[in-house]
């Protein structure tokens, strides 16, 4: 979708070379998933370091001589922290934090202030959900929106700027997939079958994009054309692209799924305008017998 925004917002004049900076994005977009899981890692690594600070203090108070260990025992980024892999692709990327690196000191010290971490110091039911749920909140609440996180994801790539976003709920899945002894990474290429999806979606949208505008023109005479979202029209052209294009793919999966898109990356009235126009759209288009799925129960 960014991509497609991008290639249309520049002119959309060479549709082979959206494609290979599409792919690019894809990769970049991986090197992010790392940055953000080793940022994740380092701020709880942070934890053992400010407790031997307190511990080294000339008069440490009774917290400091007896320090509630939970979250530096945290199973799931302990788990997340023993991880070979993720070590060995940073490095390859060059996603390395040095030990006097300022970012997760700044992020945990934060972090402790919160009634969050306090209520998950002092829980009387410890378990690997509650481990997981303090995870999430660390990374959702205090490491994405830290302004610090974006001015570097800013500087570090133009394919990162409008990335964090959309990178968020993979790795939050990530995080809760560390419940799981054998939890594995994303992983960094895609599978055939996923990159030929998403080249032809691109490139469908973009060879009929005349006739889904006349669709979405014809379903939209109450509302001004002109002052419709670019983001809520571009979505809408990729909905008909998959629905028309990919019979494999059932209807109902393919509305929502950009109904949720929209609630990502429109403004909030968005989400009710789009579903109205695109389910008009439909129900016209399967009287005109033009949606062709195959398989049982795809024709929904």
């Amino acid at each position: 979708m960014q991509a497609l925004y991008a290639f249309l917002s520049q002119g959309g004049t060479r549709p082979r070379e959206g494609i290979r900076e599409l792919l690019k994005s894809i990769d970049k977009a991986f090197e992010l998933y790392c940055f953000l899981l080793l940022l994740l890692k380092e701020t709880h690594q942070y934890a053992l370091v400010d407790r031997d600070l307190r511990l080294a203090r000339n008069i440490p108070t009774e917290e400091d001589k007896n320090p509630n260990n939970r979250f530096i025992e945290n199973k799931a980024l302990n788990a997340l922290a023993g991880h070979k892999r993720l070590d060995s692709l940073c490095n390859k990327l060059g996603l390395i934090w040095n030990p006097d690196d300022e970012l997760p000191k700044k992020i945990f010290l934060e972090f402790k202030k919160s009634e969050q971490y306090k209520a998950y110091l002092e829980s009387q039911t410890p378990s690997i959900y509650e481990d997981i749920e303090i995870a999430v909140t660390l990374f959702r609440s205090f490491l994405v929106p830290h302004e610090l996180v974006l001015q570097i994801v800013d500087e570090r790539s133009v394919y990162w700027e409008s990335g964090v976003e959309s990178m968020t709920p993979i790795v939050v899945g990530t995080i809760k997939s560390l419940r799981d002894v054998n939890w594995k990474l994303h992983s960094r290429k895609l599978d055939k079958d996923d990159e030929d999806f998403i080249k032809t979606l691109f490139d469908t949208t973009i060879k009929n994009e005349e006739e889904y505008s006349k669709y979405i023109g014809e379903k939209s005479l109450n509302w001004d054309t002109d002052r419709i979202a670019a983001m809520d029209i571009l979505l809408m052209k990729m909905a008909l692209a998959e629905i028309l294009n990919f019979p494999d793919i059932p209807t109902k999966v393919s509305l929502n799924e950009y109904i949720e898109l929209s609630k990502q990356f429109s403004a909030p009235q968005s989400k009710a305008f789009i579903n109205g126009v695109l389910d008009n759209i439909v129900t016209d288009l399967k009287k005109k017998k033009k949606i062709k799925k195959t398989g049982k129960g795809l024709q929904v």
